[in-house]
Formats: C-alpha cells, sequence, structure tokens
C-alpha cells in the first residue's frame, strides 16, 4: 500500500469514530430508565395511543394513518387534482412534440 492510501484510510477512521459514538448514543438515549427523567415503558406506551388518537381525528393525515379509508369525498377531489395536473402537462408535450418537424442532417 502506499502512503496516500493509508492516509486516506486512517483519516476516515478517525473521522467515522466519533459519529459511531454519537449515534450509538442518540439512539440508546430514547430507552434510558432511572430517575434521569426518562419515561417509562407504560408511559411511552400511554403517550403512543394518545398520539394515535390524535392522528386519527378528522382531516390528520400523515405519519401512517389512513387516507383514503376516511372520506372517500376528498381522497377523490385530491386525486383528479393530481389527474388532471398530470394529464395536463402531458397533453402539452403531445402538443408541443407534434408541432416540430425534425430536420435530417
Amino acid at each position: 500500500m502506499n502512503s496516500l492510501t493509508v492516509v486516506t484510510i486512517a483519516s476516515i477512521l478517525i473521522a467515522m469514530g466519533p459519529l459511531a459514538i454519537t449515534f450509538y448514543q442518540t439512539a440508546n438515549a430514547q430507552y434510558g430508565t432511572g430517575p434521569t427523567g426518562a419515561l417509562s415503558v407504560e408511559e411511552q406506551l400511554r403517550l403512543a395511543k394518545e398520539k394515535v388518537s390524535n392522528a386519527q381525528q378528522a382531516g390528520a393525515y400523515g405519519s401512517g394513518t389512513a387516507f383514503f379509508g376516511k372520506n372517500i369525498g376528498d381522497a377523490a377531489i385530491y386525486t383528479g387534482a393530481v389527474v388532471a395536473i398530470f394529464g395536463a402537462v402531458a397533453a402539452a408535450f403531445i402538443v408541443m412534440s407534434r408541432g416540430k418537424k425534425s430536420i435530417s442532417a
């Protein structure tokens, strides 16, 4: 191995060391228990159930809540708008392609 390869590999390992430790601490922090102020499993479960009930309210879409299951009228309007936009763009490309004549070299 030449010295440039060794220096490059050493630099990468030195740079990734603190980064890996930071990721481990971040992932481990959410499961802490004890007097550090972390929530117990029961409290986390209660909060998760509250989040799910809040997400299931009318008009709350995202975070995995059903989009087509609640109100089919709103979903049809959104789907129609998307179809109209993409249809108009496709029609514009078709019109533009038919209007131009190719010139052979």
